[in-house]
């Protein structure tokens, strides 16, 4: 018979793949000697009631978690990061992430490809993983982040397995539920002294015409390549692979040396092409390249960050689906402890990337998310004079969409506050200021829990930084619209369509949902307010 301290590891198993998979048979195929022939082997009725007892309570603490948002994605509990696998396939929207499965006391977490998918951007359906087992089963090993190809007509999967190399998957299925490894996997060896320039790691790729391409590491070694960039190879059949060389060079009035491209996902944009990539250092961050791809090398003009110290999005993926949309997500991380809540991270809601006439990055929320809106409430326009501060009755909500419009008139420093309690003990703070063409996002009082560490990769802000500064130019007394989405403990602020300020904030006392607009100096009005309740699509 199982010990008790067996039988504590067993329970914790069982129930990981009885939430990521959602049937309880695959127990039977995750942990074949729990199920032995002989009666000793066996789990007794009363373990496995027991074990029913425990998925229960883990549902009822997630259930009653006032911090879980219901209507940003986030798997049924646990930890995970990096999306990837993101494609529109036979009407459906694929995504897949990593999910981090415990192996054991002294044995690294093990990482799988879960895969999602949904008709409408916001119901998600459960499937098998895109990826599960790892090369000859060792303990151990873990898939790391990949791409679906886009442009191939059969759908395939292109993936670094750490200490094994570049392996490709293919599918041949309408569900995209099994893939099939290449017999030539690892088709490029992480061992391999051939590519010396290179690092074998996150990769993603496309096909032009008959020959495929890959993306491959986050930094090139050639010199004059420092910084951020990456590898470009090709292939005409997924299973030899040609070395083209640095596919980018970065330049230090954009990024810093330290920095990387992670995460690449590379596709035309506009007149242009767009490289977007997550950056390690010297903090976490999504951000993008726009520019010129010629002779297979890619030259970029635009330098863009679609987040900051502070925001903890990063791990970025798109997809492009049956209506021409380039559809974006990224990974927000927590500021809580996930071992002691049961659950870490979120996704962020489905961005719509759009170019302009001259090809500069447009950010809106998908259409889609307007089905959600129910309870409506509308409040007449306010004139605000300098040092003036209005708490707006009828807007209070921790799960909500907020639209308005800012006319700045003389105003040189002005905003918003959400998440307000009526004494004002808990608040954050998002103020634009004219004259350093920035936005600020003040979280210092967001939230009376001390415990909170905000861990931006490399960087933890504690109290006294607690900060997100944005810069944005506004032209003249040019009006601001707002969109703004809150959801229990994230806060998305779509501004002017141009950009989209993420943030994470655990306000801890039951009155804290009050929005206040204040105006520092001179003379704001704000109108067009309107605001709806939002429904929930998280099963819990």
């Amino acid at each position: 018979m199982y010990d008790k301290m067996r039988l504590a590891r067993t329970s914790f198993r069982l129930q990981t793949f009885f939430f990521e998979r959602g049937i309880i048979v695959t127990i039977n195929t995750a942990h074949p000697k729990m199920f032995g022939n002989s009666q000793e082997e066996r789990l007794t009725m009363c373990d496995y009631d027991d074990f029913l007892m425990a998925s229960y309570q883990s549902r009822e603490k997630l259930v009653g978690d006032k911090f879980r948002p219901k209507y940003h994605f986030l798997p049924p509990q646990g930890r995970w990061n990096d999306i990837n696998g993101a494609m529109f396939f036979n009407g459906r929207y694929h995504l897949g992430y990593l999910q981090k499965i415990k192996n054991g006391p002294n044995e690294m977490d093990f990482s799988s490809w879960q895969h999602i998918s949904s008709r409408d951007l916001l119901h998600w359906t459960y499937h098998t993983a895109y990826l599960s087992e790892p090369l000859e089963g060792k303990k151990g090993d873990y898939f790391n982040s990949g791409d679906i190809m886009e442009g191939v007509e059969i759908p395939t999967i292109i993936t670094n397995m750490p200490r094994r190399g570049i392996c490709v998957y293919q599918c041949h299925d309408d569900n995209l539920s099994h893939w099939i490894p290449l017999t030539e996997n690892p088709v490029i060896s992480i061992d391999t002294d051939q590519f010396p320039e290179c690092v074998i790691f996150d990769p993603s790729g496309w096909k032009e015409g008959d020959t495929y391409y890959a993306l491959i590491g986050n930094k090139n070694h050639r010199p004059g390549y420092e910084g951020d960039s990456t590898s470009l190879f090709k292939s005409k059949n997924l299973k030899q692979w040609n070395y083209v060389g640095p596919f980018y060079k970065s330049s230090r009035r954009w990024t810093e040396e330290i920095e990387d491209c992670a995460c690449s996902d590379f596709f035309p944009f506009g007149s242009k092409h767009m490289l977007l990539m997550h950056t390690h250092r010297p903090f976490n961050k999504c951000q993008y390249y726009i520019g010129r791809y010629e002779n297979e090398t890619f030259y970029p003009e635009i330098n863009g960050q679609l987040s900051r110290l502070g925001s903890m999005l990063s791990g970025p993926e798109t997809l492009i689906d049956d209506k021409g949309r380039r559809l974006f997500w990224g990974w927000i991380s927590d500021a809580r402890d996930g071992e002691k809540y049961d659950w870490h991270g979120i996704m962020t809601l489905p961005w719509h990337l759009k170019p302009t006439s001259d090809n500069r990055l447009r950010i809106e929320p998908v259409l889609e998310l307007q089905s959600l809106r129910y309870d409506q409430s509308q409040v007449g326009d306010l004139l605000l004079e300098a040092d003036e501060e209005i708490t707006v009755d009828g807007l209070a909500s921790d799960c909500m969409e907020l639209k308005l419009t800012i006319e700045p008139h003389s105003a040189q420093r002005f905003g918003l506050k959400l998440c307000c309690s009526t004494n004002g003990e808990e608040e954050t703070v998002i103020t634009y200021d004219a004259k350093k063409q920035e936005f600020v996002v003040d979280f210092e009082n967001a939230s009376d829990d001390k415990d909170l560490l905000y861990r931006c990769g490399h960087e933890v802000l504690t109290s006294g930084r607690l900060k997100q500064t944005v810069p944005y130019s506004l032209a003249g007394h040019q009006e601001v619209h707002f969109d703004i989405f809150v959801d229990k403990s994230v806060i998305e602020i779509f501004v002017n369509s141009e950009i989209c300020i993420v943030q994470r904030v655990y306000p801890m006392r039951p009155d804290s949902q009050q929005v206040r607009f204040f105006c520092k100096d001179g003379l704001i009005t704000v109108k067009n307010i309107v605001k709806w309740e939002m429904d929930a699509t998280n099963a819990w």
